[in-house]
């Protein structure tokens, strides 16, 4: 029999069920209008929409709500929403990603660096504009095909608190500050700065201190006060109130055993009375049911889906809220206006979004078809993967390589033949692997390419023609059976295969040569990709092949459509080796796979390639097979042989560099104490390849600088489920030696930073600290360097950061140019204030407050004091600092 609860007693339940818990929770959220909210921004300052706009668009969307039966409103909660024909109500598919570019469909548009990567170029007008041509391309798809403008990216803002989260590639580093300024300008490139209309809707995720995955819908978090408020808030934060996003996404797991997606105080406390937040939440696919199934948070699903929507998520990704809500509404846990205000809220920015006016109104409805992957966004691309790169070694000026001087190059290593874009990435028009962009610096052009589609010559049977538009851009819906003939392939040094897919239940693709009746020579295994939308590439090993041969795929699977099929490669994209002319020889040798054992042979043939070298470009990393969505690492140093093979091709020549194409950090303490060359070149998108040629061979000078503390291993760090920021973590806290130290990074020329300048002896809350110094080129090439501006405020009863970013500025230079940089200290920035937990609010410790400036957290060229002045709360003379953001009126 059905239980029937009224409303009152479930949320009374619901409070029952965390317990013993709940005291650090509501210790955490509880908080009084009093001083911390000198730390809330102006609306003011909020991007994009215009009050009266939104306003305009709410009522509208309100109107349309009013006329909905509650069923046809219930529809209207899922990711997948259904048509509602007779109010003119299309169908719509709130999911799309785009990470680091489109992920829409095949060759769908420009693929960018990962944002570990582009935090790394420490540039927030190069992310504005990356995400301005990630939106542009958006919209372009949109004028074309209809495809939808909301998205749940780009990045992840929890942060990189600890280096064996598997979703480190996806977020902006592991320093407030850093991320807070970068997120404000990816949310404003991808919404744009229309008063009127969005461009497209950005997504702030995942809401909050989600940093493990191997149990993220089981987890969790347990969370102090001073960790929630001082750390895991604050870039979003400043998402929703310096960017304005419109879409917040709750995350999977609990914190002190509220189920993020459950938590009323998370999405409607904090967000929306707090903050100002003017959007809509979804949950994380199926957070909502995890409220049930794992969490044990509730005894139902139909409780679930009222708990959800009652704390204020009102989009479920997922179909619980629209499968149980109506059972919800019998049993009086919700009302048919909480579910109508949800709705209001989704068919707001749907409004917003230009989606009920005429296309001549919408002014990114004439954006042209022709943006997507065009040569300015190429250029932004290549710009980007330039700026992402670390250089982290260089004794004795080992870089940049003079190809002049040199004769023979070994390009070694598992990470040198394919181009890696990392997760969430879409199958781009092109994309350059380290080895093919050596290969084109040393004048090797054309080699490694990936075999499309529109090079097959039968499918099923029947011959195909090149000029057949459908089979230039993908096998759609490819069945049980069904087989392709590709034209002959060159399998001369080929260890694997990996083909793009999407799209269907998976199967298997074998792949033969010379006839199909011939033993399959690989087989590749292809996961349920239903609903993901997300084009991802699936390898196998190739049975021993040597010369040239047809190829045929084959597939095996269940009846019906299983997927769609992509380009292939063959790997390392390159032979052993390439005559460039008489006096440079070109050689390559995999020497390992990325997680596999040593192979003797490969390791000779590896070693004999460097001991003939003048000199080797040793390319080693991490795979999304390493940690990625769904899965964490467990240690830190590179997997499989790979360290090993360094060592090994090391001893036989040591003129090396080691190339980092990985998705994360890694621990190479050995490789730091030996090596005379390292670079760090985290996924660096579709021109990931060229940028490291320019770098390597001095066409560009690195400027780049770590986001994010490099540890020599995971002994230095607290245990993973730790999230006590203050034990250890990030280098506000870690008090050991790091690999790489936070901002750290090296350039080919050398710059100097001097003439400190401070315009007032005290901070105060009528008058902000302006810091100044003189940066200058002191070298012989152009570059780059990022002045970097921390503090360390004066000692306080509690524990506080060993010193912390309040500001930062890449300045480009010539050879003897200089240039001064200004920071503005506010006296309401979050770094001054920490949470007080009996008071249950921000407070601020007086007394002498340390600035210092230099070229990264460890390397302080100069250093200040200031008298940081006391306030109370009815004496800080800017009434308007004290206020919260303005409520959004709710309609139902």
């Amino acid at each position: 029999m059905k239980s029937r609860i009224n409303r009152r007693n479930f949320i009374l339940g619901s409070l029952a069920v965390v317990g013993a818990n709940s005291a650090a929770s509501i210790a955490a959220h509880s908080h009084k209008k009093t001083s911390q909210d000198v730390l809330t921004a102006d609306i003011e300052k909020a991007a994009g929409i215009s009050d009266g706009a939104y306003m305009k668009a709410r009522a509208r969307a309100a109107a349309l709500v009013a006329k909905m039966t509650l069923a046809e409103k219930i529809s209207q909660t899922g990711n997948t929403a259904p048509a509602i024909k007779r109010l003119g109500l299309s169908s719509y598919q709130y999911w799309s990603e785009a990470l680091h570019g489109l992920c829409i469909g095949y060759r769908a548009g420009t693929s960018f660096p990962q944002p570990l990567a582009l935090a790394g170029a420490w540039n927030p007008e190069l992310t504005r504009l990356v995400y301005a041509a990630i939106s542009s391309e958006a919209r372009a798809w949109h004028n074309r095909t209809g495809n939808p403008l909301t998205f749940y990216s780009p990045q992840t803002l929890n942060l990189h608190r600890d280096p064996r989260w598997g979703r480190c590639e996806e977020a902006l580093g592991e320093d407030c500050c850093l991320a807070s300024t970068l997120v404000t300008q990816v949310v404003k490139g991808m919404q744009g700065d229309n008063p009127t209309y969005l461009k497209t809707a950005a997504c702030a995720k995942h809401f909050i201190c989600n940093n493990t995955d191997d149990d993220r819908m089981r987890v969790s978090a347990s969370v102090s006060p001073r960790n929630f408020w001082e750390y895991y808030t604050r870039s979003f934060r400043a998402a929703v109130i310096d960017g304005g996003v419109f879409t917040v996404m709750g995350a999977y797991n609990s914190i002190n055993g509220i189920p993020c997606c459950a938590d009323q105080f998370l999405l409607t406390d904090l967000l929306r009375h707090r903050w100002g937040f003017r959007g809509y939440v979804t949950s994380d696919c199926d957070a909502v049911y995890n409220i049930y199934n794992p969490h044990h948070y509730v005894q139902t699903l139909h409780q679930a889906a009222a708990a959800a929507l009652q704390a204020g998520c009102d989009l479920n990704c997922g179909t619980t809220m629209p499968d149980h809500l109506m059972t919800a509404v019998s049993d009086e846990l919700v009302s048919e206006a909480d579910i109508g205000c949800a709705v209001t809220r989704l068919l707001t920015v749907r409004m917003l979004l230009g989606e009920f006016d005429p296309p001549e109104n919408v002014p990114y409805g004439r954006i042209p078809f022709d943006v997507v992957n065009s040569s300015e966004h190429r250029a932004l691309a290549l710009q980007a993967a330039q700026q992402s790169i670390i250089l982290l070694k260089n004794q004795s000026n080992f870089l940049p390589i003079n190809k002049n001087v040199i004769s023979k190059i070994a390009v070694i290593g598992p990470m040198a033949g394919a181009s890696h874009l990392g997760q969430y990435s879409g199958v781009t028009y092109e994309s350059v692997s380290p080895i093919q962009g050596i290969a084109a610096a040393l004048g090797l052009a054309g080699v490694g390419a990936p075999v499309w589609p529109d090079r097959a010559l039968k499918f099923n049977g029947v011959s195909l023609r090149q000029e057949l538009a459908p089979w230039r851009k993908i096998f759609s819906r490819v069945t049980d059976g069904a087989w392709v003939e590709y034209e002959a392939q060159n399998f001369d040094e080929k260890t694997s295969i990996a083909i793009d897919c999407t799209g269907g239940r998976g199967g298997v693709i074998t792949v033969h040569v010379d006839t199909l009746e011939n033993p399959a020579v690989a087989s590749v295994l292809v996961p349920n990709l239903i609903g993901t939308g997300v084009w991802k590439s699936f390898s196998s090993p190739l049975r021993a092949v040597i010369g040239k041969h047809k190829m045929f795929f084959k597939i095996h699977g269940d009846s019906g459509s299983l997927m769609d099929i992509g380009s292939f490669s063959l790997l390392p994209l390159v032979g052993s080796s390439g005559e460039l002319n008489d006096s440079l020889r070109f050689t390559y040798k995999q020497g390992c796979s990325v997680r596999g054992r040593k192979v003797a042979s490969m390791f000779a043939d590896a070693a004999a390639a460097a001991r003939q070298a003048d000199i080797v470009i040793m390319v080693c990393g991490v795979d999304s097979g390493v940690d990625g969505e769904g899965h964490d690492r467990h240690d830190t140093y590179l997997p499989g042989a790979q360290h090993e093979l360094i060592k090994a091709c090391y001893q036989a020549n040591p003129k090396m560099v080691l190339v980092l194409n990985t998705n994360n950090t890694v621990a190479i303490k050995w490789e730091q104490e030996n090596l005379p060359a390292i670079v760090a070149a985290l996924y660096g998108g579709q021109a990931q390849g060229t940028a490291i040629a320019d770098v390597l061979f001095g066409n560009y000078n690195p400027g780049g600088k770590t986001c994010c503390t490099w540890y020599k291993s995971v002994d230095q760090l607290p245990p993973f489920h730790n999230y006590d920021i203050m034990k250890g973590r990030t280098y506000l806290y870690f008090e050991g030696e790091p690999l790489y130290p936070f901002g750290y990074g090296l350039s080919y020329t050398t710059f100097h930073i001097s003439d400190l300048h401070v315009d007032s002896k005290e901070l105060s809350a009528t008058k902000p600290v302006n810091v100044s110094c003189r940066v200058k080129n002191i070298g012989t090439r152009a570059g780059a360097e990022v002045v970097q501006f921390y503090i360390t405020v004066p000692k306080s009863p509690v524990k506080r950061p060993l010193k912390e970013l309040v500001g930062f500025q890449r300045v480009e230079l010539k050879p003897g140019e200089s240039r001064r940089v200004t920071f503005t200290l506010p006296y309401n920035a979050q770094a001054l204030w920490y949470w007080h937990e009996s008071q249950r609010k921000f407070i601020l410790q007086p007394g002498a407050l340390k600035l210092m400036i230099g070229n990264s957290s460890a390397d302080i060229a100069l250093t200040g004091v200031v008298a940081l002045k006391s306030c109370t709360d009815d004496a800080l003379g800017v009434p308007k600092m004290l206020e919260t953001v303005a409520v959004p009126v709710e309609v139902a």
